[in-house]
């Protein structure tokens, strides 16, 4: 019989993640940090390609979307104030330079943890 108990070494981003699928597949998980609490904040994170995709087949897309940051776009202003020229966040189907879904990766942290309980130590 094959041993199903796994232990994941990081409670950041890719250690909730694992622990849900993982769990999704009929595995026992538990989860080590060695932070004494979630760290909250952080840069953002782009939701794009491969790691869009992860979200949404993990149902969490309309949750990650609640919780994205207000992401207009990207202006180029000259020394004067002027707008010289714009980039909407929703250019090029919400793949170019600005992403159209983005979310502090301690929001993103959180989400993931959510989703890997109640099953996961």
């Amino acid at each position: 019989m094959p041993n199903n108990e796994t232990l994941i070494c990081g409670a950041g981003i890719a250690g909730p993640a694992l622990a849900y699928w993982l769990r999704k597949a009929g595995s026992r998980v538990t989860i080590v940090e060695r932070a004494p609490h979630p760290r909250p904040g952080g840069q953002t994170v782009d939701l794009r390609g491969a790691g869009r995709t992860v979200i949404e087949r993990m149902g969490l897309m309309d949750r990650a979307r609640a919780q994205s940051v207000d992401q207009r776009g990207l202006a180029l202003v000259d020394a004067c104030g002027r707008t010289t020229a714009q980039m909407p966040a929703d250019s090029f189907g919400g793949q170019g330079i600005v992403s159209e879904i983005e979310i502090l990766r301690g929001d993103l942290a959180h989400l993931l943890h959510e989703a890997s309980l109640p099953d996961t130590e």
